[in-house]
């Protein structure tokens, strides 16, 4: 295989990786909340904000876009 293809390939599932993380804390913040709606208490409401914050909010900012080198791709031979 090609050194570009393989970068592509290792970008695409890092990307895939970051979106899948991102949409199942979605889901679980998503069914907390209705859990802790169901039969609301302060105990419940804490838990599911608590969750919100240390989970999804730093699955977000994972999932934003990378500025290393790592994950450019490789230059291409058309100068």
């Amino acid at each position: 295989m090609d050194a570009t293809v393989i970068a592509i390939v290792r970008i695409g599932l890092a990307t895939l990786a970051d979106r899948v993380l991102t949409i199942s804390t979605l889901w679980m913040t998503f069914g907390l909340v209705c859990w802790a709606m169901y039969m609301p208490s302060i105990e419940r409401l804490q838990l599911a904000g608590g969750f919100a914050v240390l989970v999804y909010i730093p699955a977000l900012i994972k999932e934003r876009p990378r500025r290393d080198k790592s994950h450019q791709a490789a230059p291409t031979d058309r100068e």
